[in-house]
């Protein structure tokens, strides 16, 4: 019988984050209502947007109104890389990649080396990705929530000697999530959302989840 694998040590981010990722909405549910003149006329006058945004190259925002159309209510699928190269969820998720190398380190120290190998996890965290940061991806989602989970290791002392910071590599999957609506009485940039959100009361659109994992990524860097 063989001795079942050791588990390794544990390091969360200190930001406390949820443990959910939805954020439902005050809408009403999808074609609880029939809808009106002024409800077909609007869809009618909107849709064509998808087809704007795709040719002058909008092609995730194109794709999340027509899913939002196509009034199915399937989970639409997107590539976390993407929203991940955007400079506010970049910025994010280095600071948990740097958090998680700190608490490492220090773990590593205190053990006299023999603490080499983490298990790393957040909980859901909220980012916003604003026009000026991809007008793309704001349009497609403007916020999402996120989770970053993986394994971070310790290389051994630096090159530069025993006192020197560790190498540290960290292996990471990001997930992300959002609940694709519009919250009727917000605005923004003078546009009500409140006329897309009767929309999907209506039956003329539908609200959805957006849902991705990326693959494994990796993160290297010198301790502080």
């Amino acid at each position: 019988m063989t001795a079942p694998e050791r588990s390794r040590p544990l390091v969360r981010t200190a930001r406390r984050g949820r443990p959910d990722p939805r954020t439902p909405n005050g809408n009403a549910p999808f074609g609880s209502r029939r809808p009106g003149v002024r409800d077909r006329v609007f869809s009618a006058a909107l849709r064509p947007t998808a087809v704007v945004w795709r040719v002058v190259g909008l092609r995730h925002s194109a794709a999340a109104v027509r899913h939002y159309y196509g009034r199915t209510g399937a989970d639409f699928a997107v590539d976390p890389e993407g929203p991940l190269a955007t400079a506010p969820f970049r910025r994010v998720a280095d600071r948990h990649l740097e958090e998680w190398r700190e608490l490492a380190v220090a773990r590593w120290r205190e053990s006299a080396g023999t603490e080499r190998e983490f298990d790393v996890t957040t909980n859901w965290h909220g980012v916003r990705i604003g026009r000026g940061d991809d007008l793309d991806w704001w349009l497609a989602l403007r916020g999402l929530q996120y989770r970053i989970t993986g394994r971070l290791d310790i290389a051994g002392e630096s090159a530069e000697g025993p006192d020197a910071a560790p190498d540290v590599r960290v292996v990471y999957e990001v997930e992300v999530y959002k609940d694709w609506g519009f919250d009727k009485g917000e605005d923004e940039y003078g546009l009500s959302f409140t006329p897309l959100a009767r929309l999907h009361e209506a039956g003329l659109a539908r609200e959805y989840a957006v849902v991705g994992r990326s693959r494994p990524l990796v993160w290297t860097a010198p301790a502080a």
